[in-house]
């Protein structure tokens, strides 16, 4: 499935939009830097509603805590479901969601802007610098300073901002180079996204796989896989391909069972032989990954909830671009499935 088009026109307006009012804009490389001993309190500003993109937050919110441990941490994001994944780390106070429908309702929106304003921080990070959406949160945002990364397409108002240099070459780290605003080296080692489970959610995630086990009939010993079918647009892999992945797999023979990872858009398993398991709770969905040896998918932002669980993953590549998106951290595999076949991928890759 191809990029619906009221999606390209959509971007195709936004930077219209953007490089527009950029041209009103007074445009500023080199500024002070922001002096992390003075933040008491820090807005991140990602308005997005996919589960990926919130995932590659992590990497700089558990560094602002290890440089900046006093700070406490607001983060506005796009949609409540995705945005709890982030109520457990270290430092973050609130995940405050911007509802789509709240586009629609006026009254509502202002009622929304209104209590945001209430509160004044010390610094308020935009994440996506020429983000249309993020520039127009960021303007009405009560904050002394207002920082991200210089972009000539920028139009709001910043009193911080620091170049982006392509220092990282997967783009859930690209967040990290925000870190210069506070005279803050961007790290480069021990890279990777965590959430941060707590023992409580892995105790519960195990307590489930037993309980699925037990009730199907399930030995102790088989080796555990848990699939993903679901992804956007073109990344999708076929429900055709995933069945000739699961014949191949000679799960009989392999002492291998399959659970089926269900979800709004994937209400029903792959075949009879799966099992099938769903929670709406992201942060349990992602412990349960943790606890299976195995967590298979397409490009997709489960895939990157369940690195960021420290599952071992293998992710299914078609069209996006391997290095930039790819299932990071060791003993994670991700492959380009062009001119492989489900036989190949199954017998060659899926290893425990």
């Amino acid at each position: 499935m191809k990029i619906p088009l009221h999606v390209q026109l959509r971007r195709q307006s936004n930077n219209l939009l953007n490089k527009l009012l950029s041209s009103f804009t007074q445009h500023k490389s080199d500024t002070p830097f922001i002096d992390k001993e003075h933040v008491k309190t820090i807005l991140i500003i990602r308005p997005n509603y996919r589960i990926g993109n919130l995932i590659f937050l992590t990497p700089l919110l558990n560094t602002l805590h290890k440089e900046i441990p006093h700070a406490k941490i607001d983060i506005i994001v796009g949609m409540k479901l995705a945005g709890d994944i982030l109520n457990e780390l270290p430092n973050v106070d609130k995940v405050i969601a911007i509802p789509r429908e709240l586009l629609k309702q006026p009254l509502q929106m202002y009622k929304f802007i209104k209590e945001t304003r209430e509160k004044k921080y010390d610094v308020a990070l935009n994440i996506m610098a020429a983000s249309t959406s993020s520039q127009l949160v960021t303007s009405l945002i009560n904050a002394e300073y207002k920082a991200s990364y210089y972009n000539e397409k920028s139009w709001g108002r910043l009193t911080h901002t620091t170049p982006f240099t392509h220092l990282y070459k997967h783009i859930g780290l690209e967040s990290l180079e925000l870190v210069r605003l506070f005279n803050i080296e961007p790290p480069m080692q021990n890279l990777k996204f965590d959430i941060r489970l707590k023992e409580v959610e892995t105790t519960e995630a195990k307590k489930d796989l037993a309980e699925l086990l037990k009730k199907n009939s399930i030995p102790k010993e088989q080796k555990i896989i848990a699939l993903f079918r679901n992804a956007r647009f073109d990344k999708r892999i076929t429900d055709e391909w995933w069945q000739e992945w699961f014949e191949a797999l000679d799960v009989k023979r392999n002492n291998i069972t399959v659970i089926d990872i269900l979800s709004p858009d994937i209400p029903k398993k792959l075949n009879a032989q799966v099992l099938e398991y769903s929670n709406k709770k992201l942060r349990l969905l992602g412990a349960f990954f943790h606890e299976c040896d195995l967590f298979v998918s397409a490009d997709t932002g489960p895939m990157h909830l369940a690195v960021a669980s420290g599952a071992k993953v293998l992710a299914l590549f078609k069209k996006t671009h391997i290095i930039a998106y790819s299932a990071l951290g060791e003993g994670n595999q991700t492959i380009d499935i062009n001119g492989l076949s489900a036989e190949d991928v199954a017998r060659e890759y899926c290893d425990f």
